[in-house]
């Protein structure tokens, strides 16, 4: 074929590769496994757009890299299809979800097939498969016969919106993570599983894990983008601290009792003016007296009428008093005990000591309620100092102790502190105690679409206290031999958003079951609760490898102890917007099933890259903007190959670009061109020294950037090299392969053509004995040093840091700075960018870049 036509190849290696099995490893046999990964995504019922397919192809050039590099590259695919996506949009549409994720499966396998991925194709899995759900009950069940699953009433979140309860690392500024509805708190009977007891390893490993990586290089910690592991820290949010029992004062109708707080700033007790409870405190009741009952009944009906954002926003803080004081245990003084619905229950112990002189929101509360301003810590600023001593502001910083009794004079974040700390706990009304920002994770759903939750409830079990597990009487997780629970088909399977699940009108003979069990034998009924769907994706990976296995249908991942090889995953990549969430929750079940001597690995993804955003023509995507992009059309006119290569090319893997039509048949006609090129080499043809030298610079920086997965950059050698080339430079076919290689990751179907038909043109050996070695599994280009010239080095020209052009200049003016920045102002596609807007400044870095900065 002369002409480059897409369309005529794309089909043809498709199915070739699939017939062949090039991207299905021998699980068994593999030499130099590597399991590399996109996160589980979920079926966009609506089909994939460009984004899904930025981050899809980036996974899978990494693949193909490794895989060149002579590893047994393993890359699955499947469905995160169960949960309220799925069927909210099946709501939307009027189809059954079962109905709709048979639709949505086969559109999604079929635009993942058309975008060239190398797949192993027979190792996909749905999680709406019975095969697969089965295993996950069968996790939830040993969670719940580990004592690692119970069930709790305590006020949960809520979506009016998707009628379900939501996990708080499901919730953002308040909202529904999924409608951006906003949450309101209800009080409601739930399941929960106890991350909260890994909650220090989960926040230790992540600088402290040791592993070895597929070169067999050692690494201490997770080599995650900082923003992750920040997000994870933040979210665990360890912190220690005191708990100080301020004791009730004997006129109170509480006398007797005791207000315990949380703080890490007891260096400044002594400074406290009042304590605040939170409105669900349990002492709020006891400690009104009658004279303050009616106003205190009214402000907490008024605050159960706030959602937890607003509470948390409440830029007026309000409150009331309870009528009864405390004893601040460090100097005897009367304290006064408010509500304040900026103070939340689930937040330390619900109970807050008001320190305005040193704390800028207890300032604000005491000048709105006239409460004494006590400065106990002094600043070397003497304006600062004069304007917290006269109680015209707080401040907080390190000073010297002040009106603190016998600890006055001492450093307040130092010597002082520690001294203070080690007096109140020898006095007994303070101990050290480590709090969390990480809360256990909430796991029923009152939806549909999911996993029932496989726990059967005995009425009677429950009166006589027997239960599987002790202490949760009345509840037996089904046993193994009858998984999976089957979700029933039901017709009506809308919530009603009235706490109840719509499995509560499934048929009598499926919520009712026998319960044979050596503590009890009886009539039990099912729960009707769903499970989270992020409790499906938390063990996926797992799956893939032992799929195909013959005890596939006997265990939910194989022999993985026996057989380690596979894990942990070697390279994961995915988006941020995960990194509470599902990465989270995989790290807490993994360290489970270690810790169950199942696994024998802590961590799933010691390796995480977090690719970036595409936005269209400057904006980002939306229906209402009407600027969502179908890859289908663009790979219908321009291809695959086209698509996936100007995907990586618009800038930075990790950060995004945007995408535009015109850059789209851009690299359409740089495609073309390069077809053209590599069909114009001669069979004797030898190679030019200058070309050979670029052509090896090429190799030895893209070797190193793609394992990086610096790929726009890797793009613009590979452009500036045939840019070379068709200035008439002479490339012998073995270079010219070599130059298919490089870019055989990003257009996976034309170097393939081009590969197979040099074979054929030029007797160049691409066959194996088995009659067919793809250039996906042929080695990827070594550098010889011997033939790098160094008179010319290549600069990368940006703006505002993409990566706009390259330039080819001499070594003697690359540390020209003026030269270079001349240089680079002449170049075509960065004028065009330079007219857009005001320039701000250059940067240039010698012998490396220019980089326009453009406002």
């Amino acid at each position: 074929m002369k002409h480059y036509n897409p369309t005529a190849i794309e089909e043809k290696y498709r199915q070739l590769w699939e017939q062949e099995l090039v991207y299905t490893p021998d699980m068994s046999a593999a030499k130099k496994p590597y399991y590399n990964l996109m996160m589980f995504p979920y079926p966009s019922a609506e089909g994939l757009h460009v984004g899904n397919m930025y981050a899809f192809t980036g996974a899978d050039v990494h693949g193909r890299f490794r895989r060149q590099q002579g590893f047994d590259v393993f890359e699955p695919i499947g469905l995160d299809g169960f949960g309220i996506h799925s069927e909210n949009y099946a709501i939307k549409v009027g189809r059954h979800p079962a109905e709709q994720a048979q639709i949505s499966e086969e559109n999604f396998y079929r635009q993942l097939g058309m975008i060239g991925n190398g797949f192993a194709w027979d190792h996909r899995l749905e999680t709406y498969d019975q095969e697969y759900y089965r295993w996950t009950q069968w996790l939830f069940a040993e969670m719940f016969r580990h004592g690692l699953a119970y069930q709790a009433e305590a006020k949960v979140n809520w979506c009016p919106n998707c009628k379900t309860v939501l996990a708080d690392e499901q919730v953002e500024d308040g909202q529904c993570e999924r409608c951006k509805t906003e949450v309101v708190r209800r009080e409601m009977t739930s399941w929960y599983l106890k991350i909260t007891e890994y909650a220090d390893r989960l926040l230790d490993n992540i600088d402290h894990y040791e592993w070895t990586d597929a070169h067999g290089e050692k690494h201490v910690g997770l080599d995650w983008p900082k923003k992750v592991t920040i997000a994870q820290k933040n979210w665990i949010g360890r912190s220690t601290g005191l708990d100080i029992d301020f004791a009730v004062s004997d006129e109170s109708p509480a006398a007797g009792e005791t207000i315990t707080v949380w703080t890490k700033f007891w260096e400044t007790v002594f400074g406290v003016t009042y304590l605040v409870l939170a409105p669900e405190h349990e002492l709020v009741e006891k400690m009104t007296t009658a004279e303050q009952q009616a106003v205190v009944a009214e402000y907490l009906e008024k605050a159960q009428n706030k959602t937890e954002q607003e509470r948390k926003e409440n830029r007026e803080k309000t409150g009331v008093f309870t009528g009864s004081y405390v004893i601040n245990p460090v100097n005897g003084q009367k304290v006064p005990v408010w509500v304040a619905d900026y103070v939340l229950t689930d937040v330390g112990t619900g109970a807050v000591m008001g320190v305005p002189a040193h704390d800028s929101r207890d300032f604000e509360f005491a000048k709105k309620y006239d409460f004494e301003i006590i400065q106990v810590v002094a600043y070397e600023d003497a304006e600062i100092n004069a304007a917290v001593a006269q109680g015209e502001r707080s401040h907080e910083g390190e000073g010297s102790l002040v009106n603190s009794g016998d600890f006055s004079g001492q450093d307040a974040w130092g010597a002082g502190k520690q001294a203070m700390k080690d007096w109140m706990i020898e006095q007994g009304f303070a101990r050290i105690r480590t709090d969390y920002h990480l809360r256990d994770w909430l796991i029923s759903r009152q939806r549909y679409w999911g996993p029932p939750i496989p726990m059967v409830f005995s009425e009677e079990a429950a009166k006589q206290g027997i239960g599987e597990v002790d202490g949760i009487p009345g509840w037996f997780a089904a046993e193994n031999d009858s998984l999976p629970v089957v979700l029933p088909h039901l017709d009506e399977y809308k919530p009603e958003g009235d706490g109840t699940s719509p499995l509560d009108n499934a048929p009598e003979d499926w919520k009712k079951v026998q319960i044979n069990h050596p503590k009890f034998q009886g009539e039990g009924v099912r729960e009707t609760n769903v499970s989270d769907t992020f409790l499906d994706s938390a063990w996926y990976f797992l799956r893939y490898p032992a799929l195909n296995r013959a005890d596939a249908n006997e265990t939910p991942f194989g022999q993985v102890n026996e057989d380690p090889s596979w894990f942990p995953v070697d390279a994961y990549i995915g988006g941020a917007e995960h990194a509470v969430l599902h990465l989270l929750y995989a790290r807490f079940i993994t360290m489970v099933l270690y810790d169950w001597g199942l696994v024998p690995f802590e961590e799933p993804f010691p390796f995480l890259f977090g690719h970036g955003l595409i936005i269209k023509d400057g904006a980002k995507m939306s229906k209402s903007r009407g600027n969502v992009v179908n890859p289908d059309e663009y790979i219908q006119k321009y291809g695959a190959d086209a698509l996936r290569t100007y995907l990586m090319f618009l800038g930075p893997y990790d950060q995004g670009g945007d995408f535009r039509d015109s850059g789209m048949h851009a690299m359409y006609k740089w495609l073309a061109r390069v077809w053209e090129t590599v069909k114009s080499v001669s069979k004797d043809a030898k190679t030019d020294a200058d070309f050979a030298s670029q052509l090896h610079q090429t190799i030895a920086a893209n070797t190193s950037e793609m394992a990086q997965l610096k790929y726009n950059t890797c793009i613009a050698r590979l452009m500036e090299l045939v840019n070379l080339w068709r200035e008439g430079k002479s490339v012998s076919p073995e270079d010219a392969v070599a130059f298919l290689q490089l870019l055989a990751p990003f257009a996976p179907y034309m170097t393939e053509a081009l590969y197979q038909d040099m074979s054929a043109d030029f007797d160049i050996q691409t066959s194996s004995a088995d009659g067919f070695t793809s250039i996906h599994t042929s080695a990827w280009p070594a550098v010889d040093e011997s033939k790098i010239q160094t008179q010319s080095v290549v600069i990368a020209v940006q703006v505002n840091g993409k990566l706009r052009d390259t330039m080819t200049v001499p070594t003697e003016s690359a540390n020209d700075k003026a030269w270079l920045e001349s240089q680079a102002r002449e170049l075509p596609l960065v004028q065009k960018y330079l007219e857009e807007g005001t320039e701000r400044k250059v940067i240039v870095v010698p012998g490396k870049i220019v980089n326009f900065v453009v406002a």
